[in-house]
């Protein structure tokens, strides 16, 4: 492409020079057996036309990698850097992220009026980039901005295509809406508890207990898709979600699979409710860092109650006596013997029921050892 301007024309040469300077230098690595680069002839260098990325592409295949929005205002030399080396790529590819955040920050975008019925028709101000800044400072901007008591409840919200449809429940919609619930609980998302609801949607919810981690770990997924929906600018519950995920929730400090799942659920409570006073008294919501000690302190006062509560007491057998104690007299033993009605006069003598089964006349009592006497006289006589 031509252009008839001086300054283009001078710039168009000083592109040519450095472009014959590539040259020699491509020859260079050819001599020592690395590829060849070829620089596209342009009269032109930056803010590159769909067109002319195509043709530098062609030039220049490891160049296809790029998207043009990255290649789109880099110099000509920048280009044949590119194309010679990898890291040159992501150098360039931070520069060209810092120019955008500059960008973005030095010229404001101006939003005008416009309506959003949350629905269908929604205002653009919805596709705006992300907040960059602190997510504790956007918190304070909401709590200015919707006052203590956060938004009117509906349940309206789309939630199939999220896959946790029938997992809400109206009291659940009702109670999200508000950053300042003290009722909310992570145990009203239990499957119990969902399940109940729905089948007596008019009766109060009492909290039922997990059955599982895996359990806790949906209603965790589950309120934390529904905070996004409704306050995308919240972060408060995604971040107690990141701290129980990188902490495996709670498994690797608490021994006990049950009392695991039970005290992670206390602690979920506990950080709610705190955030909840946080929004009233418009302070920042808890970060990792908060949670971090929060939940060593927690851990830490729990246990202690756990180890002061003295266990029930066993109640003490008494010692069995004699008569307690399972001894096994033998069969052989004359148990007529032993009751004093025997009318044999030997020591032995063949049994009543098997002549050739021999009984002994021998002491069946049990002594407070718990073993046989085995003396010659009979159990009645026995002092």
């Amino acid at each position: 492409m031509v252009d008839s301007s001086s300054d283009d024309s001078s710039s168009s040469s000083s592109d040519s020079e450095e472009s014959s300077s590539e040259e020699k230098e491509d020859d260079r690595h050819t001599s020592k057996g690395k590829n060849k680069y070829r620089i596209p002839k342009f009269t032109k260098s930056g803010s590159w036309t769909s067109a002319d990325l195509v043709n530098i592409k062609k030039n220049w295949p490891h160049l296809r990698n790029f998207d043009d929005n990255v290649l789109k205002n880099t110099s000509l030399k920048e280009l044949a850097n590119l194309g010679k080396n990898k890291s040159d790529g992501h150098k360039a590819l931070s520069r060209l992220m810092a120019a955008n955040f500059e960008a973005a920050t030095s010229f404001p975008e101006t939003v005008e009026s416009g309506t959003d019925d949350c629905m269908g028709l929604v205002h653009k101000s919805r596709f705006l980039r992300g907040y960059v800044g602190d997510p504790q400072e956007l918190w304070i901007q909401a709590r200015k901005h919707l006052g203590p008591d956060g938004l009117d409840p509906i349940a309206n919200y789309e939630m199939v295509t999220l896959g946790v449809g029938d997992l809400m429940t109206p009291k659940v919609w009702s109670e999200v809406h508000k950053p300042n619930s003290n009722v909310l609980s992570i145990r009203m998302l239990s499957k119990k508890s969902v399940d109940e609801a729905w089948r007596d949607p008019d009766k109060s919810e009492t909290p039922k207990e997990f059955e599982s981690l895996r359990e806790l770990q949906s209603a965790m997924s589950t309120l934390e898709c529904a905070i996004h929906r409704i306050m995308p600018w919240n972060l408060s519950f995604k971040t107690l979600l990141l701290f129980l995920t990188s902490n495996d929730f709670g498994a690797s400090d608490l021994s006990g699979k049950s009392v695991s799942i039970s005290f992670t659920a206390n602690f979920v409570d506990e950080i709610l409710r705190a955030n909840a006073r946080n929004w009233e008294e418009k302070k920042k919501f808890f970060s990792h860092q908060d949670l971090c000690s929060r939940w060593s302190s927690f851990l830490s006062r729990n246990l202690q109650q756990t180890k002061s509560v003295d266990p029930p007491k066993r109640k003490e057998k008494s010692k069995p006596g004699p008569s307690d104690r399972k001894v096994r007299v033998p069969a052989w033993i004359c148990r007529k013997f032993n009751a004093g009605d025997c009318d044999k006069k030997e020591d032995k003598h063949p049994s009543y029921w098997d002549p050739s089964f021999i009984l002994k006349h021998l002491c069946s009592k049990i002594t407070e050892k718990g073993k046989l006497c085995f003396e010659n006289h009979p159990e009645c006589h026995h002092k």
